[in-house]
């Protein structure tokens, strides 16, 4: 059941000094407003809601809790807790005039069920949409052990470590979405603009016109008559696969397995999610946590259906006393090395430091491959734009050339 969201209230009262004080504070009824102001010593005589302007309420609506504002409140409470300063303190300091009004809501949201006596994990499990599962058990793992700050600063470590790995892949498959818009668009502008221009010439001579330049003016005539059902055929494939993932596992499985084996992406891909597992994997098993329920939790970070279907066989397989490294080798989707590495962590009691090897190897070598495409993508871009650009340019100066010789 989600909690009531925290409204903002204007108090009047007297300080513990005696003397007049007012000020405003955030909180689910006024009846908890009131209970926080006595705690802090505060004799209220008037507490009365205040009206939002409309400027802040069109503000709070668009405000939206992104990753890294949970990353951000995970980092500064186990930096305070480290410090020692008390939960609720830490709640309030970070939550109290936050720069996000949605984030402001949902860490007092949070402090006033703690207050209320719930548990920290207990108090995050209310709001899954910012907090899964993962976050919520290795939460409660530093509770039960009283290791809470140092829990959270590797809960925070991981999130920037994931929040990367998404940086990396949006990056590596932005360059071909690039260098394909600009190579569609070029020719677009080209065949519908530049070479009726040249059609309108060439009629005027009367004489046949080389194959090639044949050729792009009856493109450029099919692409002003049919554009908008090439629009119309694109858009039902867009939808249809969209449609496809959501409603057809085999039609969703299929796609997985393609972006897998898609050049330079699909390895790109394949190296993300076994770091991305393989962190996970190591930041529960250091938490504590049963090595079934961690094949679980990385199950839940992983969206490929192909290696989500293999850490359930992984993970039935640990489960019927198999080793890591035997199960992974089964698989068949995990390299030697990873196999490896795991085996002598199994074997030297260490696996939780293996891993961690393992994905800090593959995160710093997604960077590194990330980083070629990048210095490798810029000429590239000009030799594609290049090659269309001059292809179409020797297609419309072929007749004129014919003539020249003719002549």
């Amino acid at each position: 059941m989600a909690s009531q969201a925290a409204e903002s209230y204007h108090w009047e009262g007297v300080n513990s000094k005696g003397k007049s004080a007012q000020g405003d504070i955030s909180a689910q009824t006024p009846a908890l407003a009131q209970a926080e102001l006595q705690r802090q010593g505060i004799i209220v005589k008037k507490i009365t809601k205040k009206s939002p302007s409309f400027f802040s309420s069109i503000q709070k609506k668009k405000a939206k809790i992104k990753t890294v504002d949970i990353l951000l409140f995970t980092r500064q409470l186990a930096t305070m807790l480290d410090a020692g300063l008390p939960i609720i303190k830490a709640f309030e300091i970070i939550g109290v005039k936050h720069e996000n009004p949605s984030m402001e809501v949902l860490i007092l949201s949070i402090k006033n069920d703690v207050s209320s006596g719930l548990s920290f994990a207990e108090s995050l499990a209310k709001h899954p949409k910012y907090f899964d599962n993962l976050f919520c058990n290795l939460i409660g793992a530093g509770e039960r052990s009283g290791t809470l700050d140092v829990m959270l600063g590797r809960i925070a470590t991981y999130l920037e470590k994931s929040e990367t790995l998404k940086k990396k892949i949006k990056k590596a498959a932005m360059y071909p979405t690039v260098v394909f818009t600009a190579a569609m668009g070029a020719s677009a502008v080209l065949l519908l603009f530049v070479v009726p221009r040249f059609q309108t010439m060439f009629s005027s001579f009367g004489a046949d016109l080389p194959g090639f330049t044949q050729m792009v003016v009856n493109l450029s005539n099919f692409l002003k008559s049919y554009w908008w059902v090439i629009l119309a055929i694109v858009a039902g494939i867009y939808s249809g696969c969209r449609y496809g993932i959501k409603h057809s596992p085999k039609f969703a499985l299929m796609v997985d397995k393609l972006m897998l084996r898609a050049p330079i992406i699909g390895m790109i891909n394949q190296k993300v999610i076994i770091a991305r597992i393989m962190r996970t994997l190591s930041t529960t098993i250091s938490a504590g946590m049963p090595i079934i329920e961690a094949f679980d939790c990385a199950n839940n970070v992983v969206d490929n259906r192909v290696y989500k279907a293999s850490l359930q066989q992984i993970k039935d397989e640990v489960s019927s006393g198999q080793q890591i490294n035997t199960a992974l080798e089964s698989s068949e989707l995990y390299p030697s090395m990873v196999i490896k590495m795991v085996a002598v962590g199994e074997e030297s009691g260490a696996l939780e430091n293996m891993l961690n090897k393992i994905a800090t190897y593959y995160e710093a070598d997604v960077d590194a491959i990330v980083d070629n495409l990048s210095a490798l993508m810029e000429p590239l871009i000009m030799l594609v734009l290049g090659v269309i650009i001059g292809g179409f340019v020797i297609a419309m100066y072929l007749p004129i050339f014919r003539m020249g010789s003719v002549m």
